[in-house]
């Protein structure tokens, strides 16, 4: 990082003629940064999990396929190679498809079944840059500068971020995400954190000098604001707490593409690993929580769980403070320092409103789970569901990551940044952030107090449209399965059931059989036919020799 040096390790399978298939690694400084982050919280999670899963029958496979999530991310970190970055993004999607189908259900299934059908779109993208990279002559990144002035490089940095967008659930392929909630929370933990979602925003990350080079900032930066208003509005009227934090994951990915357009490469790289410490705590909080109030997670049933898990609700708090940027959390030396940059930067009037606006709509949905969760009143219900279960290995794991959450912001700040920007604001701008904090305050309590709701404001046709994530979900799954089905029916109709099955099954049995059973008539008992085809043989075998 300060001396900005990188390595190549190099091994190779094996050599054949002209050919040499060797698996290279790349080590860098981000790259070695966020495997330690991948590490720190993959360990946390998987001693979380062992308590967490005690009582289920497959555990083992459990744990065997979190370590098998774990390993296809660290291919795609290390990896400066696009057929490894392929195994590893594909290991990824077919691994989170196990996770997701873990629970064996119905909702399960299908919602599995959204989530590998939109990670192999962004797998099709993979393999596209790949034959585009066939020109080269090499997979490998290190080539790609000597092809700067090449027609080919505009079309691998278009596939990377089609590739990135499926990855990270921008829009329009947002409606995996929330859907992937099916899974047991330690993997939406791990999901959410520092695997999946973030390795679209990696890979970007990675090819931030050819994908900045081309026009595709603009249109970027266009489809991630309409993703974090989007998912922060659908995050309002949600009540689902997994869904709840699963938009805001969505919301700050959105948010890290956002300052990614505009080419600050190590502003979003700090954010990203200080979102992947306080999104893991907040699942890992979120999970005791579903846990004691004997697994449901609407939070319409909860209130007053302060008083009787104070430790699991003081640390979900702080990741909801951590979320909004509070001071001096984790999150607040990357996010108030991506704010005033993006304030000082030229951005026009639209994108300024989508952003403070969505800032706004962050503040409102965390004030919203901590008022259902821990200031609403204790019902009688709640006394039924509660179980009371915490565990010392539980509490532990969550511990370690919130002493990181609290100490390493400031931390990896004097880390990063040993080269400070200059931003000049004034003062109103500079508590720009605080003053949308306490209004969003104020407007979320005089909603209550005076009974109002956003139903009155909105038509219910509205809000439908808002909280099904503007019908995402039938755009990018209903639509395109009823023409695949179709296409698929049509073939196999046609093709399976039809002509091949005439001409290459049933028709090729039935026509040796036929043949055969002509020529057992011929040649049954008939000693006139084999001297015919003797006198005939000897006929031309004489002819030959004349």
């Amino acid at each position: 990082m300060y001396f900005n040096k990188f390595y190549f390790i190099e091994y190779m399978f094996f050599f054949l003629n002209s050919c040499i298939i060797m698996y290279v690694i790349l080590i860098d400084w981000m790259s070695l940064m966020f495997i330690s982050f991948v590490f720190l919280i993959s360990s946390m999670i998987l001693l979380y999990s062992m308590e967490y899963m005690n009582f289920d029958y497959n555990k083992g496979r459990f744990l065997m396929l979190m370590n098998l999530f774990i390993f296809f991310m660290l291919l795609l970190i290390i990896s400066p190679n696009m057929i490894s970055i392929l195994l590893g993004w594909d290991g990824l999607g077919m691994v989170s498809f196990c996770l997701v189908i873990y629970y064996q259900n119905k909702k399960s299934y299908s919602s599995g079944f959204v989530t590998v059908f939109l990670n192999r779109m962004g797998d099709l993208f993979i393999i596209l840059c790949l034959i585009w990279m066939l020109n080269f002559g090499s997979w490998n990144f290190i080539f790609l500068d000597y092809y700067k002035n090449l027609n080919y490089l505009f079309y691998i940095s278009l596939m990377v971020m089609l590739a990135s967008l499926t990855k990270s659930a921008q829009i329009p392929f947002s409606s995996w995400l929330p859907l992937a909630m099916a899974a047991p929370t330690p993997v939406s933990s791990l999901v959410h954190s520092s695997t999946l979602v973030t390795a679209g925003i990696y890979l970007m990350i990675r090819f931030n000098e050819v994908f900045l080079e081309f026009f595709f900032c603009n249109y970027l930066m266009v489809i991630s604001c309409l993703t974090m208003f989007m998912s922060g509005f659908n995050a309002i009227f949600e009540f689902d707490l997994k869904k709840i934090i699963a938009f805001s994951t969505l919301s700050q990915m959105s948010f890290m593409f956002m300052i990614l357009c505009l080419g600050k490469i190590e502003m979003c790289f700090f954010y990203l690993l200080m979102h992947a410490l306080f999104k893991s705590m907040m699942f890992l909080s979120a999970g005791i929580l579903i846990l004691n109030m004997n697994n449901n997670q609407d939070i319409r049933k909860m209130g007053g769980l302060i008083n009787y898990m104070p430790f699991c609700s003081l640390v979900f708090i702080f990741t909801l403070m951590s979320l909004c940027g509070f001071p001096f959390f984790c999150s607040f030396y990357s996010k108030d320092l991506i704010f005033e940059f993006f304030l000082m930067f030229n951005l026009n009037l639209i994108f300024f409103f989508f952003f403070l606006i969505s800032f706004f709509f962050t503040f409102f949905y965390s004030i919203r789970v901590i008022y259902y969760l821990f200031m609403m009143n204790f019902s009688m219900l709640n006394y039924l569901m509660i179980i009371k279960f915490e565990s010392n290995i539980l509490i532990l794991s969550m511990m370690f990551i919130s002493i990181l959450m609290l100490f390493f912001g400031s931390f990896f700040m004097w880390l990063m940044f040993y080269k400070f920007d200059l931003i000049l604001l004034e003062f109103s701008f500079k508590i720009l952030s605080m003053l949308i904090l306490m209004f969003s305050f104020w407007f979320f309590f005089e909603l209550n107090n005076f009974l109002f709701s956003l139903k009155y404001m909105f038509s219910f046709f509205y809000i439908f449209f808002f909280s099904l994530m503007w019908n995402l979900l039938f755009i990018s799954i209903n639509y395109f399965l009823n023409n695949f089905l179709f296409f698929s029916f049509f073939g196999q109709k046609v093709v399976e059931i039809g002509w091949c099955e005439y001409n290459l099954n049933s028709g090729v049995l039935i026509f040796f059989k036929s043949v055969m059973i002509f020529n057992q008539k011929i040649f049954l008992n008939s000693y006139k036919v084999y001297t015919l085809l003797f006198f005939l043989w000897f006929l031309i075998i004489f002819m030959y020799n004349f």
